[in-house]
């Protein structure tokens, strides 16, 4: 045990040296977890999933619609923006969450 004392003493005084730093492995969220953000084009919609670049996504329950300046879309005083309601060739940020968007940006084209 003596003969590694000198190695392990050196490790101690490296680790200490850097600080300690380093990342954990338990210090990184699990991906599934993790927003992803994507960017692409609507090219079709329905009531609970939207078709970007040709894939489809499904759309969380209350997921946020947002425009470019990161306000809420809405139909009128307080009534959300239905995902119906997006046209085809509209320009989307969107955000996944266990392979469902969570959050969108919309841009309507001119």
């Amino acid at each position: 045990m003596t003969k590694y004392q000198g190695t392990i003493v050196l490790a101690i005084a490296l680790f200490a040296a850097q600080g300690g730093a380093g990342v954990a492995f338990g210090d990184q969220a699990p991906e599934a977890v993790v927003l992803q953000a994507k960017t692409g084009y609507v090219t079709g919609v329905s009531a609970n999933d939207i078709q970007i670049d040709g894939y489809n996504y499904r759309i969380k329950v209350g997921a946020e619609l947002l425009d470019p300046e990161g306000e809420p879309l809405v139909e009128s005083e307080g009534v959300p923006f239905p995902v119906t309601k997006i046209a085809l060739n509209s320009s989307v940020k969107f955000f996944l969450k266990a392979g469902e968007i969570q959050k969108m940006i919309v841009t309507f084209p001119q």
